[in-house]
């Protein structure tokens, strides 16, 4: 064994992925898909911290993608664009804590003894979707994906919505957002697997989705949506309550 992977291997710079921890569950990716992680060198650290704006959502989130990009490795086959969105966030903060070697978590106020408490963010304590016998006797486990009333539904890939964010952005630059603004834009979440798309293949899709489609077919899409709605919330649970992740996490010192 090398020293380099001897190294790795005895001081823990490598973690795998068990991508039923993840938001997700797992649910969405293929029998072969596998991820590890490794610890952030000083270079990426120095990249997050530079010049951060915590208001600044965009940037933040571009921050975040570009510590996971440099710090995750895949199956053959496979790449950062396939990671469901929603599982983004979490994999960038087991990067942190492989890196930095200690819990991350934050102090709430326990609303019925009005103590102060603190709670980590881990797989232990996330609050996962609880998916009834019904919705999951739907999930075609050979696809990985629900199918339901004629729909195919999965949770979008981050390559998908950056191809989405990438549309919007020069839609902007040209000083058409206006007439992008109240459009929708779910329809992500009906691709499957998909791991891009071109700047026509958006354009046609929001067409479709937007000005084809007939009514009564975006009203069962919206029911589907909403059978998966707890997918699009981080929270966590201690002492069997709810506690809320949004904003609570110090994203500016987090390496610290």
């Amino acid at each position: 064994m090398e020293l380099a992977q001897f190294s790795q291997k005895f001081f823990g710079n490598e973690k795998v992925i068990k991508l039923k921890t993840l938001p997700s569950l797992g649910l969405f990716y293929q029998d072969d898909f596998s991820m590890k992680i490794r610890k952030a060198s000083i270079q990426d650290i120095e990249m997050y911290e530079s010049n951060f704006i915590k208001d600044d959502i965009s940037m933040v989130i571009a921050k975040i993608k570009t510590v996971v990009i440099n710090n995750i490795t895949f199956q053959k086959g496979y790449n950062f664009g396939d990671i469901r969105s929603i599982d983004i966030v979490f994999i960038f903060i087991e990067i942190v804590r492989l890196t930095i070697g200690k819990k991350i978590g934050f102090d709430y106020i326990d609303e019925d003894t009005i103590e102060s408490k603190y709670i980590e963010f881990s797989h232990k304590n996330f609050n996962y979707i609880n998916l009834s016998n019904d919705t999951m006797s739907m999930y075609n486990n050979k696809d990985k994906c629900f199918e339901i009333n004629d729909y195919i539904y999965s949770l979008p890939t981050i390559g998908v919505e950056t191809s989405l964010s990438k549309f919007l952005l020069k839609k902007e630059i040209n000083g058409e957002s206006h007439k992008y603004s109240d459009l929708f834009y779910d329809f992500t979440h009906f691709l499957k697997d998909k791991r891009n798309l071109s700047y026509d293949e958006v354009d046609n899709l929001v067409k479709i989705f937007n000005e084809d489609i007939e009514h009564k077919e975006i009203i069962k899409m919206m029911e589907i949506l909403n059978v998966f709605k707890d997918f699009n919330k981080y929270s966590l649970i201690k002492d069997g309550k709810e506690v809320g992740v949004n904003a609570r996490i110090d994203l500016e010192n987090i390496w610290k």
